[in-house]
């Protein structure tokens, strides 16, 4: 199993198995990924800033769905197949009115992965193998070397799953204009 995994605001606690846990853990011992409310995320230590936001909507989705859409942000991601090496990542789900807010980004390149969980008791907000993902095109590289003080607006994207190819999902938008990029 990946190393990844969202985190469901109900306020700024998580409820697993009916247990409330502050954020979530992976791993065991110090050197442990976190993501959640009192995280700073990362593989080796916290940033000291993680102020950048990314914001967006869906357009189309394909398929339709009615399960849950799981946004990642990974920062300087080198394996975007396993998605275990990476400095930073934070998450979160599409609303049902297909908006998303992902906050406490930190610098680096951005890589935005969006997935569709599997059904039942697979659905477990983690990036699995044969968990259908798209990963949001930047052919400019508007999402490299960014500040950690940066908003991103990525307007009416074109979300794709391929069920019978689940890693060659795709996600775009039509037009450069639909990236805004403030740094501050």
């Amino acid at each position: 199993m990946l190393l990844c995994c969202f985190v469901v605001h109900c306020g700024d606690d998580l409820k697993i198995g009916g247990k409330k846990e502050d954020g979530v853990r992976i791993g065991k011992g110090e050197s442990s990924l976190n993501f959640g409310s009192h995280s700073g995320g990362g593989k080796s230590g916290t940033r000291p800033v993680e102020n950048t936001t990314v914001r967006g909507n869906l357009f189309n989705l394909r398929p339709t769905t009615t399960r849950p859409i799981v946004v990642f942000v990974f920062v300087d991601l080198n394996d975007p197949g396993t998605f275990q090496d990476f400095q930073d990542a934070e998450v979160a789900v599409v609303k049902e009115d297909r908006s998303f807010v992902v906050s406490d980004v930190a610098a680096g390149d951005l890589t935005v992965v969006f997935l569709l969980d599997q059904a039942g008791v697979n659905q477990d907000g983690t990036i699995d193998p044969g968990d259908p993902i798209a990963i949001f095109q930047d052919p400019a590289g508007r999402l490299r070397n960014l500040s950690s003080a940066t908003d991103i607006l990525l307007e009416d994207i074109d979300l794709s799953f391929n069920l019978n190819a689940p890693e060659t999902g795709v996600a775009l938008v039509h037009s450069e204009g639909n990236i805004q990029i403030v740094q501050q």
